[in-house]
């Protein structure tokens, strides 16, 4: 819902389209957005308020750096013990801010389970090639 600064209770439907990439320094940002239903009112440019509806769901996240991928599956690796880690799919899904969401968790990820975070590359590298 959008509106005007001289008519905030006139409230505007509308889809956005298209969100500026800035942000200035208040934290506001340029969208381009078609309305429901026409109001001649309204000139192209106009600079208006908006409230806008986010999806918002819990998820399983993790670093995106603990992530490896090898032979085109993606992997994170538990800590089961002193020096011994567990190799485990996942499915990903979106990433935002360094954070990877896992789709579909395995039991493994309890609250209380540990994973590698850095190094999760190195240690790949070098559980691949001790097999050999």
């Amino acid at each position: 819902m959008a509106y005007t600064n001289n008519e905030p209770v006139k409230k505007h439907a509308g889809t956005i389209l298209l969100i500026g990439r800035n942000l200035s320094a208040d934290r506001n940002a340029d969208v381009h957005c078609h309305f429901e239903t026409y109001d001649k009112t309204l000139v192209p440019g106009t600079y208006m308020n908006a409230e806008i509806q986010v999806k918002n769901a819990q998820a399983y996240a993790i670093a995106s750096e603990a992530i490896v991928q090898f032979e085109g599956k993606q992997y994170i690796y538990k800590v089961i013990g002193n020096r011994e880690f567990e190799m485990t799919e996942v499915n990903t899904g979106e990433s935002e801010n360094g954070f990877t969401e896992i789709i579909s968790p395995t039991k493994d990820m309890t609250s209380n389970a540990v994973f590698v975070i850095q190094g999760a590359y190195s240690l790949l590298m070098l559980m691949k090639n001790k097999a050999e």
